[in-house]
């Protein structure tokens, strides 16, 4: 089995934007996003006028054929290259961390189990990064991803955009919204063309670059920061089927416990990507707060 990866020189120096899909095998629309653009740019559609775009459509190809998150250890967690392959995905980590320490932008293409649209998680460090962020046409975000986990540079947690920060890349994971949302795919093929619009490397005489449109208009932004990840623990159930972003009360019952405990909600604030079919042990749902940011 192999990797494919897809790159287009412009003539003119610039940026290197790496745009990937199906980090994990059941997220369909990257891939599909990423096909329709290598179309676009092969057909003129899309033109670049600078720099590189750097394309991987299936980063797990055996998970992808399968259509499941993962094989055997979850790649968009303990990113780095090891010198011991224990599991399948370790061989896949220096392919892509190979791409990322060749990258100057990052957009990595998601979507996840529970009902709800498009967000953007950000690393709420770096305001070059936040101004990408909010170029791509998306008006929720959340924040505060490694600090969740307990750690913030936690190698534990470390995923796409976690690793390629290191290599001084800007980056940014963009969930395109539920699974089988019809404008999933839609919506990250939009965001490739904002991010080559945002960092100059759109030609503006190309097809694509016509009816593009604005990004989201600042009063139209919302952000949540994330405080903690809660782990499915066996026989527990939700209290009621979340979605993501619904908010909850200080004291709330959020979920139940096998033993008739209540998890409640410790303050104010908003359930993230509950997965009501988590598997014990298994990331469950985030909790998080309203925050000012990204303004």
């Amino acid at each position: 089995m192999t990797v494919k990866t897809v790159v287009f020189h412009a003539l003119e120096t610039g940026p290197a934007l790496t745009v990937l899909g199906a980090v994990h095998g059941n997220e369909r629309c990257g891939p599909e996003a990423i096909r329709r653009l290598i179309g676009d740019v092969e057909d003129g559609t899309v033109a670049l006028s600078r720099g590189s775009l750097q394309l991987m459509p299936v980063v797990n190809p055996k998970a992808y054929a399968q259509n499941v998150r993962f094989v055997e250890r979850n790649l968009n967690r303990q990113l780095y290259p090891k010198d011991e392959k224990v599991h399948y995905e370790d061989h896949l980590d220096p392919i892509v961390c190979g791409l990322l320490d060749r990258t100057d932008v990052l957009l990595d293409l998601h979507s996840f189990a529970s009902p709800g649209g498009p967000f953007i998680f950000l690393s709420g460090k770096n305001p070059d990064e936040l101004a990408y962020a909010k170029s791509l046409g998306v008006s929720d975000f959340v924040y505060g991803w490694a600090e969740a986990y307990g750690g913030g540079d936690s190698k534990e947690s470390q995923g796409t955009t976690e690793y390629a920060r290191t290599r001084g890349a800007l980056a940014v994971t963009l969930e395109c919204g539920q699974h089988l949302n019809a404008d999933a795919a839609d919506v990250g093929y939009r965001a490739i063309l904002m991010a080559l619009a945002h960092f100059d490397m759109l030609e503006p005489s190309c097809p694509a670059a016509s009816g593009l449109g604005q990004p989201a208009a600042v009063a139209d932004l919302r952000c949540v920061r994330m405080k903690s990840v809660f782990y499915r623990d066996e026989g527990a159930s939700f209290c009621k089927p979340w979605r993501h972003f619904d908010a909850v009360a200080k004291g709330e019952a959020i979920a139940r416990y096998a033993n008739g405990e209540k998890l409640v909600a410790p303050e104010d604030g908003f359930i993230v990507l509950p997965k009501e079919a988590a598997a014990t042990g298994g990331e469950w749902f985030y909790f998080g707060t309203a925050t000012a940011y990204p303004e």
